[in-house]
């Protein structure tokens, strides 16, 4: 115990990390991803982890997030089998609309806006999102109505390595709108990993210029508001917003049937994805008594060596999908806008246990899932912050009707 409370506050006293040593780990990291395949290697099948054929967007987000040039092989492979491929999967839609919007969301609006459809026709009538079911029309032209016919091109290109994130000011102006209707349900229920990697293809789509209904945002926003579970008896926080004091600590596991016991990885990306829906909806998350409550929970079980809280990883012990917690963990950090989740530098104690666990290989292998691959992937975008902070957009793509 006493061994504990020590390295506990040592994590908490962390220093910030030396930004050299963290440039170096990203090398590294990006070096080892270039070498590599993109798992799974084996033919699609229902068995498959994660029930996608390959971690091609994922490992491209990464790339171009390091700083790697958009002409280097790597990324022009992953980027035109990504381009070329049809829109399947929850995980690489939303990957894939997040790495179009960062290299250049003028020049690639219109895919967007396919991969925006095809979130959208997958939300399932309780608000959640699962794996997804193609569509043949997201595939083709998205329905919605667009408001000029060409879309403005980019001049930038993408960072060297070591040099500073581009501010969003500085990316493309988007100079259309795309409206999104939905056309469909994509099933009953689904789960809370797919539906906060769905909302960050909402936000990416969001950013880009394209319209998300009303509909989809509300009713993803009423599923994270009716299963928050609470750490000790008390009313759910209210669903209107108000004061930010006294929220009690409340979180999420994968499914209200399965898992409910709140964990970290889930409540961090339930509360990015409610920080994302306010963004959206021109709301003030800082207000916001659901995402305060999430925090609460955040502060009050805070860990960056275990994925922390009920037993909701399947048995497989406290270090399950750590690395995939840790990346959720930045996203909640930058969208909230914080530097401190409860007394905690977030940023600081992530990257000190990060840099440590980095193997002679560039690899890491941190989480007891043993995907060194996708670890490596989400130790590279804590390192580099990669999750840009919301800002209001100059040109309101949602306009509340009602006022």
């Amino acid at each position: 115990m006493i061994h504990l409370l020590a390295v506990s506050l040592a994590l908490a006293q962390a220093a910030p990390p030396d930004q050299s040593r963290v440039d170096e780990a990203i090398r590294k990291g990006v070096e080892y991803l270039k070498g590599h395949g993109s798992p799974p290697n084996s033919a699609p099948s229902p068995q498959d982890f994660w029930h996608v054929p390959d971690s091609d967007e994922l490992i491209l987000l990464t790339l171009i997030h390091a700083g790697v040039p958009a002409k280097d092989p790597a990324c022009e492979k992953y980027l035109k089998k990504s381009l070329e491929g049809p829109l399947a999967k929850t995980y690489k839609v939303a990957l894939q609309a997040m790495v179009l919007e960062e290299i250049d969301r003028a020049t690639y609006q219109g895919r967007i806006a396919q991969c925006a459809q095809f979130l959208v026709d997958n939300q399932c009538k309780n608000g959640q999102w699962t794996y997804g079911i193609p569509k043949e029309a997201v595939n083709g032209t998205p329905t919605g109505d667009a408001k000029s016919d060409v879309a403005t091109t980019s001049e930038g290109g993408i960072r060297e390595y070591g040099t500073p994130a581009r501010a969003p000011g500085e990316k493309p102006k988007v100079t259309r709108k795309i409206t999104i209707r939905q056309t469909r349900f994509g099933g009953d229920s689904g789960d809370n990993s797919n539906s906060q990697y769905a909302a960050l293809g909402l936000r990416a789509s969001h950013d880009a210029g394209i319209v998300i209904p009303r509909e989809t945002v509300t009713l993803a926003r009423h599923w994270w508001e009716t299963t928050i579970v609470l750490d000790k008896d008390g009313e759910r926080p209210a669903v209107a917003t108000g004061p930010s004091t006294g929220a009690p600590p409340g979180g999420w596991g994968y499914r209200i049937t399965h898992n409910t016991e709140p964990y970290a990885s889930m409540t961090a990306g339930a509360a990015g994805a409610l920080v994302i829906y306010d963004h959206i909806a021109g709301r003030d998350w800082k207000k916001d008594k659901l995402v305060q409550s999430a925090m609460a929970w955040m502060g009050k079980h805070f860990s960056v060596t275990a994925n922390s809280g009920g037993p909701a990883h399947g048995g497989q012990g406290p270090t399950a999908w750590l690395s995939y917690y840790l990346y959720a963990l930045e996203r909640l950090g930058i969208l909230y806008g914080t530097e401190r989740i409860g007394a905690h530098d977030w940023y600081a104690e992530g990257a000190k246990v990060i840099l440590e666990a980095q193997k002679p290989d560039g690899s890491w292998e941190s989480s007891s899932n043993k995907k060194p691959v996708w670890d490596t992937c989400f130790a590279v975008l804590f390192l580099k912050k990669a999750t840009r902070p919301l800002v209001p957009s100059v040109d309101k793509y949602w306009v509340d009707k009602k006022k």
